[in-house]
């Protein structure tokens, strides 16, 4: 590797600056980036570039890094690097959550009937006009077993029963749960997820609105339901999005056991666009030992 002359260490090269600019932030509140972790992190920057979406994703964490302060660090705040930034330059950690809920070779994890939740300080009313009426929310979580009535939100804000934007998943069943996601008014789609007894496995997640008409819910890269009711007049919500959890007016809403991997706000994306979203994540997770 070549030197630099002035301070006899070896210059870093092949760093995508985004994950450069991450590591920084990282430092500054407190964490730290293992070489292995940070070479992950650069590929998947990488790798959202390479497919052209970077401007999809206006906020963007993947739980990762050396330690919970580490973990509570966003990758992406804005459509761009040097653009617009969106929300607080961490998470908030409300709860709090503590060290022992963190590795990162599971993600970040909260037990029933515990009021842990990360506020993202992003409020859906700050972003563009077209991102207000046509975007996405998206999460990964582990594997879940619950006991119960049980419905975890994974990310999401309500105003009340006028306007939703929100990711969850349902323990509602005994023999197949449902998933659900909204993204304007309060029309919601939904899909049985399979899944047998209380029990689920690792899965992505992503609502998208793309039209006043079609609502989409997709599953590790496939399509599994859309809802095609008229959803005219869409706005934002003045209360910030939540995780762990859902932003209800105001309130925290949701005290349900939970397992992340990352979350994602942002605009709507096509097929193609989203399986290339989904490849870049599983590279990243394969990488970080996230294979359950």
């Amino acid at each position: 590797m070549p030197m630099n002359p002035r301070l006899l260490r070896p210059i870093a090269s092949g760093v995508h600056p985004e994950a450069a600019a991450w590591r920084s932030a990282v430092v500054g509140n407190g964490g730290s980036v293992s070489a292995s972790t940070m070479k992950a992190v650069s590929k998947f920057c990488a790798d959202i570039d390479a497919a052209g979406i970077r401007d999809r994703f206006y906020r963007l964490n993947l739980f990762c890094g050396t330690g919970l302060s580490a973990c509570l660090v966003p990758l992406y705040r804005g459509a761009s690097l040097g653009g617009t930034q969106y929300g607080n330059t961490t998470d908030t950690n409300n709860g709090p959550f503590v060290s022992g809920d963190y590795a990162e070779n599971v993600g970040l994890s909260k037990a029933v009937s515990t009021t842990k939740h990360l506020d993202t300080g992003l409020a859906t009313s700050a972003l563009p006009a077209g991102v207000i009426s046509s975007g996405h929310l998206s999460a990964a979580h582990g594997p879940l077993t619950q006991g119960g009535d049980s419905d975890p939100t994974l990310i999401g804000a309500h105003n009340g029963a006028t306007e939703r934007k929100s990711l969850s998943q349902s323990f509602r069943s005994a023999t197949a749960g449902n998933e659900q996601g909204r993204w304007g008014k309060t029309v919601n789609v939904a899909a049985t997820d399979g899944a047998v007894g209380l029990s689920k496995p690792s899965a992505f997640l992503l609502v998208q609105r793309t039209s006043a008409t079609n609502l989409e819910l997709w599953r590790n890269n496939s399509l599994v339901a859309t809802n095609t009711t008229s959803a005219t007049g869409i706005a934002g919500i003045t209360f910030s999005m939540l995780v762990f959890g859902l932003n209800a007016s105001g309130t925290h809403s949701g005290v349900d056991a939970l397992n992340m991997r990352h979350y994602s706000i942002g605009d709507d994306m096509t097929s193609a666009q989203i399986g290339a979203f989904y490849t870049a994540l599983q590279t990243f997770n394969t990488a970080l030992g996230r294979t359950a």
